[in-house]
């Protein structure tokens, strides 16, 4: 299976910005605004032509590619904004938070404001656009799928920010989850398909339905084989049926989405696999199914069928024994041993209750009640408290500076840090490091 592929670009040298520009986008025209120098920031991870890229122009620029481009580009500004010339003369701005499509027909004219421009760029495969809207159609299509030129809509644009941040994170793994990141890039495209104005949104919004027989067939295939049927252009274009159809067939006879049948199948396979298949090991089977041992999944598991997945798999009387229940405290997304993992390996961010709450599988109301009963603090508390101790080690056992340690565990600024120390310990950091000293001695 191809790997992804890490790209990271630095440079103030107009030429290498747009060089780097044609090998990752297109061909490109690039300019500077102004002729004094600043830098551009490039970086991110590509696999098999799907590229997610955080990007940081401090040099205001105009951009221009006039030929027809292999790509679909979609920015979201996080920093400055731009300006970008649409049909007929018009203009559109791009501003703080706002998601621009970018299709890869006609030209593209971009020029920034004058602090630069920062967004995160994902970049899509024109020909897998037009494959699933050809499959949700069931026709094919004529001319390239045109977006408007404009920001997405507010509901759209979050749900598609959500959609990227995963697609990174999926493609950064080792080894690559190729199930979940094709369900996710599909997922992205139909956002942007259904959800945005195009030249074939009045065919997109068809609702038409396949026939209760082609419904009924489709749902036996996913039950039958769901990694087979990993989408449902695939079993749409299998069938001979518009995708678009038969989803509503499936949605009205079921009363659920394809993807939650999909989900259904696959958990039902996997927790057969776990419970008598002749496996190889306890996280292959996992990844068979489309799945990893995050605790995303283990709590969906125990709620559908009242126990951990580690627990079905020990009853296994093929198992190879490489679950040895060593993975036990993972298991459980509440234990200290699971919840300092978490932190550690997000020491130098922000952590949120959002954070928290994802990674334990509960709702922000229910994680702040989980954690009062079971550590008697908050969740903001807690992290707060394991960030404090790894400072304190810090300040006692390196000679690193107050400022680099800041950064380090997550605290920002050094008066910050200063501010928590002296109000959980009593004492300031310099206090606290000449006591480690003093011991020593």
């Amino acid at each position: 299976m191809p790997i992804a592929k890490i790209h990271e670009f630095h440079s103030n040298d107009p030429d290498q910005v747009s060089e780097f520009i044609g090998r990752i986008y297109a061909d490109n025209e690039f300019r500077p605004q102004r002729a004094v120098r600043r830098d551009v920031v490039m970086g991110g991870v590509e696999w098999r032509g799907i590229g997610v890229y955080d990007v940081d122009y401090r040099m205001p620029f105009r951009f221009r590619s006039e030929v027809s481009r292999p790509n679909y580009l979609f920015l979201t500004c996080r920093r400055g904004g731009a300006t970008y010339a649409a049909r007929k003369g018009s203009e559109v701005q791009c501003v703080l938070g706002d998601v621009m499509p970018i299709s890869n027909a006609g030209v593209s004219d971009c020029v920034t404001q004058p602090e630069g421009f920062g967004h995160l760029s994902v970049i899509l495969e024109a020909a897998a656009i037009s494959e699933f809207v050809t499959c949700w159609l069931g026709r094919p299509v004529v001319t390239p799928v045109i977006f408007a030129m404009k920001p997405l809509n507010p509901a759209t644009a979050t749900q598609w920010n959500v959609a990227a941040e995963c697609l990174r994170q999926m493609i950064s793994m080792s080894p690559v989850p190729e199930f979940a990141i094709r369900s996710m890039y599909e997922h992205m495209i139909r956002l942007v398909a259904t959800g945005h104005e195009s030249n074939y949104s009045a065919l997109i919004a068809d609702s038409r339905c396949a026939t209760e027989a082609q419904a009924r067939k489709a749902i036996a295939l996913i039950e039958h084989d769901p990694m087979q049927w990993q989408t449902s252009t695939i079993l749409g274009y299998a069938m001979g049926c518009a995708s678009s159809a038969l989803e509503n067939a499936i949605l009205r006879l079921t009363g659920k989405s394809f993807q939650t049948l999909s989900l259904d199948a696959r958990m039902r396979w996997v927790r057969r696999a776990l419970a008598s298949g002749d496996t190889d090991s306890y996280i292959g089977t996992l990844r068979a199914y489309g799945f990893r041992p995050s605790s995303r999944f283990v709590s969906e598991y125990c709620r559908r069928f009242g126990e951990y997945p580690g627990a079905t798999y020990r009853r296994n009387p093929h198992s190879t024994g490489a679950y040895d229940g060593g993975e036990a405290a993972f298991f459980d997304p509440l234990s200290v041993s699971a919840l300092d993992e978490f932190i550690a390996q997000r020491l130098t961010e922000a952590i949120s209750l959002k954070d928290v709450a994802q990674h334990v599988g509960l709702s922000e109301f229910e994680t702040i009640a989980t954690f009062k009963e079971r550590f008697s603090r908050t969740p903001m508390q807690y992290v707060s408290e394991r960030k404090l101790e790894k400072a304190r080690w810090m300040l006692r056992h390196t000679s690193e500076s107050l400022a680099s340690i800041a950064i380090e565990c997550g605290f920002g600024s050094q008066s910050y840090l200063t501010t928590q120390i002296k109000r959980y310990y009593g004492v300031t950091p310099r206090q606290l490091r000449l006591s480690a000293g003093s011991h020593a001695a």
